[in-house]
Parts: structure tokens; C-alpha cells; sequence
């Protein structure tokens, strides 16, 4: 038995936040987890083991940013002196930077396409990532970038877990709407192109016969919603807010839609998959290709093409042989990102 430390920054409502907790449940079966945290505003997930509060919430100027990291670095330090811990991984840049400060032994793992990173994040991952031992990377993209743009020579690539049981239990019974409807789940920020979604929707045909249901929130939410009246689609396009269990909303829908701009490993789409939810998503860098099998279980489209998106959706939602075909090959395409699966490759660092 193996005494782990998974450190992020908080378990706030998020995909990096499901996936560090899915890995911590699936390791917890024959290992001692604990779950390191710098702050608690908001705690949606149940962690296993012992769940470690160091107190130092996250700070909105650069000047405090700076001393954030050197401050969460030093309580880090001394928690993992006190502990002595097997192994330590860490969760996104803001617990990755100070993990690599303090412990060249850590393996740390990246939810995100680093070329969206800003000036002083990429800086700190050129001065930290090549100090720790191991590099993880949630895509094959992501690991090329990680190796091309930073020259990183310690980059392994380790898929986003999945608790298929887990995730088929938290849905009761389907989302109920009054028509059939195709749904899409995230905050509303630029990079999810929901302005593009509802565009290539108000150009379908299916828009007379399925509406539309977003699932999120976010800074955009009025400009989206201005989107929505402009184009009269008022009453097809429903904003139902952010969902503590958006499951429900996957498991009733006719096929989730996904339009990012960009990704890493999107969760959604692998939580889509196991309660045998289609897709159509966006072929974007970096994730979306090593999910979906296109014509398999789902559509991939060009990326910001709202023609190439209106008329992916008009055609899975009119193919009932082909919406069959996606389902029934869901499950069989995430066997390999089982969390007992992906927590041995953690273990085989």
C-alpha cells in the first residue's frame, strides 16, 4: 500500500476537479489518498481518504499571484515533510507550480491546451515542469506541444479516467422536457464557441423539432442570451444554469453537442459516452479526436465551421440508424479509460 497525495487547488465544479477525484477513488482501493486542496469556497465532491485544507486561496493581481505560489509552495513543502508520501501528483497549473517547487519526485498532470496559457503561466512552466520527474499529459496533442513548444524531455501521456458505474448511478431517471432536445454542458467562456453552437443551430432544420438546452454558466451569459432573442429562437434554446449533477441532462438527450475552439481531454464527452449519449463535437486541438471515432460513436466536425456543425446536427438528429450505432458503440469505446486502468498507469510512473 502506497501513501498518495493528489494536490489541486480546490474541488469546485469542473473536469479537472471529476478527474482528479475519479483517480483518487480508483486508487484509494489499494492505497492511502489523501486530497490536498488550497481553498474551499465551494466543495462539490466527495473525496476519499483525508481531504487537507491549506488555506491559500487563489488571488486576482499578478504581484499576488506571484507571492501565491511561493506561499501555497511553502505550506506544500512542509505538509510532504511532515507525511512523507509515496508519491504526489498534481492537479492543473495553479497546485502544479508549486508542487514541482518542492518535489522533484512528483509527477504532474495537464488539463489544458498549453498554448492557451497566459505569458506568466507559460513562464512558470518553463522554469518548474522540467524540475519534477514526470510530466503528464491528458492527450497525445497535448504531450506534442508539451515536447515541441516548452522542450520538455520528462512528458508521458496518461488518458482522463472514467467511473462508468458511477456515473450511470447518478441518474434517477433522464432530464424531462417538453420535446426532444440536444443538450451541451460547460461554463460560458469564449473558448467553448457556445455563440458558434446556437448560430449552426438557428441554421438547422431539427431547430422545429428539438430544442436546444445549455447547461453552465458564466460571464457570457447575456451576450448569449441577447444571441438567442436576436435570432428568435426564444423558447428553443433553453439556459437551465450550472448543475451539480448534469448527468440527468446527458442521459435524456438525443446527442450531446460540443463546440469548443479548443480543448485538452474533455471530460463531457467521455461521461457522454458512458450513459451512451452521441456526440457532435468539434475536431479542435487538443482532445476531441482521441474521444470521438468518427462515424463510430459520433460526429467530428471542422473546427469554427458553423455550416459544417448545422449540418452535422441536422444529420444525426434525423438518422435514427445512425444515433443507434453510436450508442451501442459507446461503452466499448472508453473500456480503456476504466479508473482501474488508468490508475495502474499512474502507479507505473
Amino acid at each position: 500500500m502506497k501513501k498518495i497525495a493528489i494536490v489541486i487547488a480546490d474541488l469546485d465544479l469542473g473536469g479537472g476537479q471529476r478527474v482528479a477525484i475519479n483517480l483518487a477513488n480508483a486508487l484509494a482501493k489499494n492505497n492511502k489518498v489523501s486530497i490536498v486542496i488550497f481553498q474551499d469556497d465551494e466543495i462539490h465532491y466527495d473525496a476519499p481518504g483525508d481531504l487537507i485544507h491549506l488555506d491559500c486561496p487563489q488571488s486576482s493581481n499578478l504581484f499576488g499571484k506571484v507571492r501565491n505560489v511561493f506561499k501555497r509552495a511553502k505550506k506544500l513543502k512542509a505538509l510532504i515533510k511532515k507525511e512523507q508520501y509515496d508519491h504526489v501528483y498534481g492537479f492543473m497549473e495553479t497546485a502544479n507550480f508549486p508542487t514541482a517547487m518542492v518535489f522533484k519526485d512528483a509527477a504532474l498532470s495537464v488539463h489544458c491546451n498549453p498554448r492557451e496559457l497566459s505569458f506568466f503561466e507559460s513562464l512558470l512552466v518553463r522554469l518548474t515542469y522540467s524540475r519534477v520527474k514526470n510530466v503528464i499529459a491528458v492527450s497525445e496533442d497535448v504531450a506534442s506541444i508539451l515536447r515541441s513548444d516548452y522542450g520538455l524531455k520528462n512528458v508521458s501521456r496518461i488518458y482522463n479516467p472514467v467511473d462508468v458505474e458511477d456515473v450511470t448511478a447518478q441518474v434517477d431517471k433522464p432530464y424531462e422536457h417538453p420535446k426532444p432536445y440536444i443538450v451541451a454542458l460547460g461554463r460560458f467562456h469564449e473558448v467553448k464557441r457556445y455563440d458558434l453552437l446556437i448560430n449552426a443551430y438557428a441554421k438547422s432544420k431539427m431547430k422545429d423539432d428539438c430544442d436546444l438546452v445549455i447547461v453552465g454558466d458564466g460571464e457570457l451569459r447575456g451576450s448569449l442570451e441577447n444571441q438567442v432573442n436576436a435570432l428568435q429562437l426564444y423558447g428553443k434554446v433553453h439556459f437551465v444554469g450550472t448543475q451539480s449533477n448534469p448527468f440527468p441532462y446527458l442521459a435524456g438527450a438525443k446527442f450531446l453537442t460540443l463546440s469548443s475552439r479548443t480543448e485538452a481531454f474533455p471530460m463531457v464527452l467521455i461521461e457522454a459516452l458512458a450513459l451512451q449519449c452521441p456526440i457532435v463535437a468539434t475536431d479542435c486541438p487538443t482532445g476531441p479526436r482521441e474521444i470521438v471515432r468518427h462515424n463510430e460513436n459520433g460526429l467530428l466536425v471542422e473546427n469554427e465551421n458553423v455550416d459544417a456543425f448545422s449540418e452535422a446536427i441536422d444529420t444525426l438528429y434525423y438518422n435514427d440508424v445512425l444515433r443507434r450505432k453510436f450508442k451501442k458503440n459507446a461503452i466499448s469505446s472508453i473500456q480503456h479509460l476504466t479508473g482501474e486502468v488508468i490508475a495502474e498507469e499512474w502507479l507505473s510512473l
